[in-house]
């Protein structure tokens, strides 16, 4: 008899490919079944109500027709519902990690987590191919708006209460499901891109081998993250963090198979993932390029802007160490900086109070005090500077990470140095309260 829980010895690639062939038929029959109504406009107007609301009250779907009121409210009742298993201790734990680390996870999040998504060629192939799929604003770089967007579901997430049964994070994942079908929906017609999906070359889109290891990427990626920043946790913490995420993919449909306990049983399923996808491509390249450009247009000046590629190479290699292939090289970094980078991180290290005698690891964390608040900043300002898109951080996270109000006048502009201008942090801070 199979078995329904996870395993590590049974985490072999040929199971891994059978899993590139299973997706999520709880979402894709929901979608199926709105689509088969014949309400292609219905569809579009579900989605664009799905972004713009907290919540699934009735009221937002009262004026649809009835039978797709039918199918949206099953599958919301059929997706909320928590697993047996849930440790509410564990994900208050996990939750008030989130509250001292947050700035922390949020540049783990866009240097670690998503450019070892972008490693694995297939399933980068979905994400370059749909960048466009779902922006309804010219004027929001698609990048930008799908970065935000994981963003803000890691914050729903992890914040206080969001992984309650009506939890902002629950809505959030039950949203991302739909998305998800009604990707493969679209991409497996040919309706997107004039040409159906090639399923034999990289199997279903958005499937369950490609749920689970951007999951590790939000989990053990990010522990393992945090570890090489010098924040030592202890074994509760640990275990809390990888419960929260455990429970999200849980409510995302991945199969139980799939979902580790621990930190080092999701370490190796990490690793093992990697071992059997990562390769290079076009769309990685393209991706990582894309994501290094997004982060370094919203932070303010031009000092950091090399910072981003230098950050993956770093919290790549250990997963290239560990998988035994160079990840960097598979999406285009370079493994060594150039004569202008290196004068560039002397510079940025004469500024971070004589980081140019520190160890590289130790350089690595004083750097990122620096620079991961300027790139949570720099993502409110973005965002919030009255554009359709919002990202929101509940008040109490804002204050617990120190993040500034009055971004204009928060920040010294030097001049121009070896084409680079030096953005200075002044010491004075308005804290949002």
């Amino acid at each position: 008899m199979e078995s329904t829980s996870f395993s590590i010895e049974e985490i072999t690639f040929e199971r891994l490919a059978n899993f590139r062939k299973t997706t999520d038929p709880l979402a894709d029959n929901a979608v199926t079944a709105i689509i088969s109504s014949g309400e292609v406009k219905a569809v579009n107007e579900v989605l664009k109500r799905l972004f713009s609301n907290d919540g699934f009250e009735e009221v937002i779907f009262s004026d649809l027709p009835p039978a797709l009121t039918t199918v949206l409210t099953q599958y919301i009742e059929s997706s909320r519902t928590l697993p047996l298993w849930i440790e509410p201790t564990k994900i208050a734990k996990g939750e008030e990690l989130f509250g001292k680390y947050g700035p922390e996870i949020f540049m783990l999040l866009n240097v670690s987590s998503l450019p070892m998504c972008y490693t694995c060629a297939k399933g980068a192939q979905v994400l370059f191919e749909t960048g466009r799929l779902l922006s309804h604003n010219k004027d929001i770089d698609p990048l930008a708006r799908r970065l935000m967007e994981t963003a803000q579901m890691v914050l729903n997430v992890l914040s206080a209460g969001g992984l309650s049964p009506t939890g902002k994070g629950v809505v959030t994942i039950q949203k991302v499901r739909l998305i998800h079908a009604s990707i493969r929906h679209y991409l497996k017609s040919g309706q997107f891109n004039d040409q159906p999906w090639d399923v034999e070359t990289y199997g279903e889109p958005i499937n369950q081998e490609d749920l689970a290891g951007t999951l590790m990427s939000f989990g053990p990626v990010i522990l393992a993250g945090l570890k090489r920043l010098g924040i030592h946790l202890n074994n509760d913490e640990m275990d809390a963090y990888m419960h929260c995420w455990k429970v999200v993919g849980f409510l995302m449909g991945i199969d139980t198979r799939l979902l580790p306990n621990s930190f080092e049983e999701g370490y190796t399923l990490a690793t093992r993932i990697l071992q059997h996808q990562a390769t290079e491509s076009e769309a990685g390249n393209e991706l990582t390029k894309s994501c290094i450009r997004f982060i370094s247009s919203i932070i303010p000046g031009s000092s950091f802007d090399e910072v981003p590629g230098y950050l993956m190479n770093y919290f790549l290699g250990e997963f290239s160490d560990a998988s035994g292939k160079d990840l960097s090289k598979y999406i285009g970094l370079n493994s060594s900086a150039d004569v202008k980078d290196q004068i560039l991180l002397k510079v940025a290290r004469h500024l971070l109070k004589g980081l140019s005698e520190l160890e590289e690891h130790t350089f690595i964390a004083r750097l990122a005090e620096s620079f991961n608040r300027l790139l949570l900043q720099g993502i409110i300002h973005h965002f919030n500077g009255g554009k359709e898109v919002q990202f929101f951080i509940p008040p109490s996270l804002q204050k617990n990470w120190g993040l500034i109000d009055d971004w204009q006048n928060s920040f010294t502009l030097t001049p121009n140095l070896f084409g680079h201008r030096l953005v200075v942090q002044r010491k004075t801070q308005k804290v949002i309260k």
